[in-house]
């Protein structure tokens, strides 16, 4: 047996056992409790879920397929599997009811075959030429060929905010003791430093991390050593929140390792790290007050029923907020379009949708959270109910669709948004738009235009891999220290 077809085999094994597996816990865990209709659909789910997983893996190379059907099968199928399965109430507060429960996997069903559908058949690949995949590949093609002077001056930067922050909050802030927030009070200005912050001390050490990866040489790795301070200093698991931390892991696998993790490594990696490395680092996540080793169960199924895992029943807390007050007709999205506006001048603004929702369970279930995080499927479907949803489907798959054609000239864009997709995922969208657009502006679009400014262009003019390879490769030649 040649080793395609042995893997073929594999992915064939996997697959069924993973979908035996799931389908198992569902019967065992609701079909008494809930019955055969529910149960049905949400094995509508796990064969789309196990569809997904199947076309993620039969392309080696990473793809964001991978992220979106992880995403789908732990929060809308496995998180929910748990919850009703554990209480009468979801984690925020509503009532576990059939009806509703239905209601929400054929809406989730229709958004999951959407993408199936339109989802164009991908083969996410860089170039082959062998000396530029040694020296970082395409994957590294911007911040390699970046100005020196781009680099300074985000090195400049990144000193002189992780010394005002240390000057401020001292290693109470590396510790988790103190935040932003402990520098102002007003929410816009918290928002904003938050995202400076991070994208420019993030975007550093990935010019650091280049620059050491392609030359080793004593000023790279005082350069690189030093960045990791800062960064580590400014985010780590400590006193940064887990999603963040997932952003910026994924963004490096997708950038750097590109070529060196196939689909199904980095499958199995996100998934244990999901369940099992970001629950324990949930015990770091308000510092290091009180820390208990937990047991292992607590550790990866415990942490389903708990509100980081809320996505599922806030879909159906928008259905219950929409019964009561009706869709938004695209108004709740305009507030995510013109978040930047602020709301001194636009006094009518409205809400994040989770604000919005968390406030109608606050008032109707005395739920203390205002603020909750609610996913992309309930952005549409507030506004525009199902008609939203398919359109959002279809918007998000266009998206993916259109950034892979040109990932090959883009990867630095594409990485970013692969990190940032679970958090657009989950929501709500307001927030996620604002802090995604915010560190575009700061690791994507002002570091280009600068280069440019510098008329050394960071962008790759790529017509095919050879001679996106052939280009790379003298351009480091000419770049290298």
């Amino acid at each position: 047996m040649d080793i395609k077809n042995r893997n073929g085999m594999l992915k064939v094994y996997f697959l069924s056992v993973f979908f035996i597996i799931n389908g198992l816990i569902c019967y065992l865990d609701l079909y008494k409790i809930l019955g055969i209709s529910a149960f049905i659909t949400f094995l509508m789910t796990l064969v789309c879920v196990t569809i997904g997983f199947n076309r993620a893996i039969t392309n080696k190379n990473l793809n964001i397929d991978t992220i979106v059907w992880v995403f789908v099968y732990a929060f809308f199928y496995l998180a929910p599997i748990a919850q009703i399965n554990y209480s009468h109430y979801y984690p925020n507060s509503l009532p576990v009811e059939e009806s509703y429960v239905i209601k929400t996997n054929l809406v989730i069903l229709l958004w999951n075959v959407i993408y199936l559908l339109f989802r164009r058949k991908h083969n996410v690949q860089g170039p082959t030429d062998h000396k530029v995949v040694k020296e970082g590949g395409n994957s590294s093609s911007f911040l390699v060929v970046a100005n020196w002077k781009l680099r300074l001056i985000y090195y400049v930067l990144a000193i002189i905010i992780s010394l005002y922050i240390f000057s401020s909050l001292k290693w109470s802030y590396m510790l988790g003791y103190a935040d932003v927030g402990d520098i102002s009070a007003n929410k816009s200005i918290i928002l904003l430093l938050s995202i400076c912050i991070a994208g420019v001390t993030f975007a550093n050490w990935l010019f650091s991390f280049a620059r050491w990866r392609l030359k080793k040489s004593v000023f790279n790795f005082c350069y690189f050593s030093s960045s990791s301070i800062i960064y580590l200093y400014i985010t780590n698991p400590i006193n940064t929140n887990r999603s963040y931390i997932g952003l910026c892991s994924i963004m490096i696998i997708y950038y750097f390792y590109h070529t060196k993790i196939s689909s199904l490594k980095f499958l199995t990696y996100i998934l244990f790290g999901l369940f099992v490395i970001f629950p324990f680092l949930n015990f770091f996540r308000y510092g290091l007050t009180s820390i208990q080793l937990p047991s292992l169960n607590e550790l990866m199924f415990s942490q389903l029923t708990e509100l980081h895992f809320d996505a599922y029943s806030n879909i159906i807390a928008t259905f219950k907020y929409c019964e009561v007050y009706g869709f938004s007709f695209g108004y709740q999205m305009l507030g995510v379009l013109l978040f930047f506006v602020p709301r001194d001048i636009w006094p009518s603004k409205p809400l994040s949708s989770g604000e919005v929702v968390g406030n109608y369970l606050s008032t109707m279930r005395s739920y203390e959270f205002t603020n909750i995080s609610n996913p992309i499927i309930s952005e549409f479907y507030i506004n525009f109910g199902i008609i939203g949803v398919v359109i959002g489907g279809l918007l998000i798959v266009y998206m993916i669709n259109k950034l892979e054609i040109k990932m090959v000239a883009e990867r630095y864009s594409y990485a970013l948004f692969s990190g940032y997709l679970f958090i657009i995922y989950r929501g709500d969208l307001m927030s996620a738009f604002a802090y995604c657009f915010g560190t575009f502006v700061i690791m994507v679009f002002i570091p280009k235009t600068v280069n440019k400014l510098f008329k050394q262009p960071g962008s790759i003019p790529v017509a095919s891999p050879h001679q996106t390879s052939h280009y790379l490769s003298n351009r480091i030649q000419k770049e290298i220290i």
